[in-house]
């Protein structure tokens, strides 16, 4: 896996916060389960990424389940492959139009 083309597909998954983590009040949101979450820009990406070098800007600051998801690890392959997929469902979808 080559880590210097990732696409951050993991900065577009729901972040539950927890109590114990301190993300910076402006960067958090309520889910319609009432949990507290990372919030989104309009793109859905999470607000405290940097679009234009896709890295996270409260990096020493990002909640535990940002710490937990391991570049290259596992769960990153499988989120990466699901959303190869689904570009390549909606390439496919859209070049028939």
């Amino acid at each position: 896996m080559d880590c210097r083309r990732c696409d951050a597909v993991c900065c577009r998954m729901s972040v539950t916060v927890m109590p114990s983590d301190s993300v910076p009040g402006y960067l958090l949101d309520t889910d319609e389960a009432g949990r507290t979450v990372m919030a989104r820009n309009d793109e859905g990406w999470c607000a405290a990424i940097d679009p234009y070098h896709l890295r996270c800007t409260i990096y020493s600051q990002r909640p535990a389940i940002c710490r937990q998801f391991d570049m290259g690890g596992d769960d990153c392959r499988l989120v990466r492959q699901d959303y190869r997929r689904q570009q390549h469902d909606l390439s496919t979808i859209l070049s028939t139009f």
